[in-house]
């Protein structure tokens, strides 16, 4: 739906293209954060399968715990410097948890693991991001010799 090519479009485009111009260095440690939420998300909506609420404002045939679109959408938030930016992507996640609260398709449990996921990964990735640069840089010195 809308709301999914809103996510992909943040998510996969813009803010990696931010990233690239004002950040060069965090670039990394995001796609990594960005696999590594995507991958124990849909762990565990599909390891779990819960169905969605049967009152759900339109049929969607994927299980529902977590949230795909709030973890993806909290994801970016630590990866900015400037509060202006971490408050839009703040907002911007809480717009889309709430949407999916609003059209039934998550209970409020979906939505807090999401959160949690969404923030906490990327948290410890950029707790051992001087770790990954230099393992990336020490690949990219390798290939070139």
């Amino acid at each position: 739906m809308i709301s999914t090519n809103i996510i992909r479009v943040v998510v996969f485009l813009i803010v990696p293209v931010f990233l690239y111009y004002k950040n060069k260095e965090r670039l990394p440690t995001y796609l990594f954060s960005l696999l590594f939420v995507l991958s124990i998300t849909y762990g565990l909506k599909y390891g779990l399968g819960i169905p969605r609420p049967e009152t759900a404002a339109w049929e969607v045939v994927t299980p529902r715990f977590p949230s795909g679109h709030t973890s993806m959408a909290f994801t970016p938030i630590l990866f900015f410097k400037f509060w202006r930016y971490k408050i839009l992507l703040l907002t911007y996640g809480f717009i889309i948890a709430y949407s999916r609260l609003y059209f039934n398709l998550h209970v409020p449990v979906d939505i807090v693991a999401s959160i949690v996921i969404g923030i906490s990964i990327p948290l410890l990735f950029l707790r051992f991001e001087d770790r990954i640069n230099q393992k990336i840089s020490s690949l990219t010195e390798n290939r070139k010799v």
